[in-house]
């Protein structure tokens, strides 16, 4: 049968809309390589494509085809509304520096910089009005005098500081903070605005809702929030969220779900694990994944994130993975891989599940009762001297080849 074509739309992290042309029986790997071709950028690792399903973000996993995500009058052809994904960061990283694709690390500060628009800490203020000055920095350059209203204050701060505030409060403090960056390369400022956004606890982190109760969903929600430390769960009653629980990764025993119900067992916990239900069996599936490889990520990210922390201590920080021609305009050579794919691919050998079959009335996908234990290791990347070599090439900047990030089918067809 002839693969037929439909239109669809990928919004990028800095709201720029790519219309494309993808056949019905794509895969989600196929999308995501045709922006990565149209965006020239070969490095997507920490990224995924995310779609709306039943008034739900997803992040899709890119071995399945479109039309397990994607409406029934997609399919048919006979949608009228635009069938939209988005090219999103699904892994955050605990340092930005990680990040050695000069384009890619230009995503990801864009999405960065749209989170922290959104973002509520209210007890940060002061962080914002630095972060501003970054920004500026980044996208403008150095501060040129006389120049008062050189920007919009809604590009740069949350909506609650310029109410607080007002705009001329922020046009009249701002270049101060500019100017002090003067010199400052628009790399070096993207990259600290990135290393102190993700300080801001509601911006590195990927809400997912829940309910409490399997069939009255009106009893209130669970908000899951997956963050590169852990997951820290809240409440919402009345319109009102509540903050429940912090569970670092060494925290958590195990998460199980079977069919829609999922399962907690960690310390903290009144009764040692929390019960809620996710809105389908595909929702639990990509949620659970979702878990699994962030924090496996977390584990074998763990050793860089100290060495560059000891190196960035010592005051080198801005040398850091960062080269005369990383700038954000400028490409990256063919022969530099990013040590990001070397990392990714050790979630082969970390951490343990269990699967049977389940299915659900549009999808026959994986596990029914995986469990994943998030135990911490006690040691990592000493079993084999020859990773200990490559981690030290990684932290000094050496290129390492390696696989793509693994897919959530890998999870539920191998292990």
């Amino acid at each position: 049968m002839k693969n037929q074509s439909r239109g669809l739309s990928v919004i990028l992290p800095n709201n720029t809309k790519l219309n494309m042309t993808v056949g019905l029986k794509d895969r989600g790997q196929d999308v995501f390589n045709q922006v990565s071709e149209l965006l020239v950028v070969s490095d997507l690792h920490l990224f995924g494509l995310s779609v709306v399903k039943d008034n739900q973000p997803l992040f899709l996993d890119l071995e399945q085809k479109l039309s397990l995500y994607l409406p029934k009058s997609w399919r048919k052809n006979t949608s009228k509304e635009e069938v939209v994904l988005s090219l999103k960061v699904q892994y955050f990283v605990e340092n930005a520096q990680l990040i050695v694709n000069s384009e890619a690390r230009q995503l990801y500060y864009a999405e960065l910089k749209g989170r922290v628009l959104r973002s509520e800490c209210f007890e940060q203020e002061g962080l914002y009005f630095q972060l501003a000055a970054y920004a500026l920095q980044a996208d403008l350059g150095d501060y040129e005098e006389p120049n008062f209203a050189y920007f919009s204050p809604q590009g740069f701060f949350p909506f609650w500081i310029i109410q607080k505030r007002g705009n001329d409060y922020i046009l009249k403090h701002i270049p101060t903070l500019h100017r002090e960056l003067k010199g400052m390369s628009s790399s070096e400022a993207a990259l600290h605005f990135m290393q102190e956004a993700l300080t801001l606890s509601d911006v590195p982190i990927t809400i997912y809702r829940m309910f409490k109760e399997k069939k009255n969903k009106a009893q209130g929600c669970i908000l899951i929030g997956l963050a590169f430390g852990g997951l820290q769960i809240s409440e919402t009653l009345n319109g009102k969220q509540q903050f429940l629980y912090d569970m670092p990764w060494s925290d958590i025993h195990s998460i199980t779900f079977q069919g829609r119900k999922f399962d907690i067992r960690a310390e903290g916990l009144r009764e040692q694990k929390m019960v809620f239900y996710s809105f389908s069996v595909l929702h639990a599936i990509n949620l659970l994944q979702h878990i699994s490889n962030s924090h496996r990520l977390h584990l074998n990210t763990k050793p860089l994130v100290m060495r560059l922390k000891e190196k960035n201590d010592g005051g080198t920080h801005r040398e850091m993975y960062i080269t005369d021609g990383a700038d954000l305009d400028m490409d990256d050579s063919d022969d530099e891989l990013p040590p990001m794919k070397f990392l990714l691919d050790q979630m082969r050998t970390t951490g343990t599940t269990e699967c049977t079959n389940v299915k659900d009335s549009d999808v026959s996908m994986g596990p029914c009762g995986l469990e994943m234990s998030v135990d911490e290791p006690e040691e990592m990347f000493v079993d084999d001297p020859e990773d200990i070599l490559r981690l030290v090439e990684l932290v000094e900047g050496v290129s390492v080849d390696g696989p793509l990030l693994l897919p959530i089918s890998y999870w539920t067809g191998h292990i």
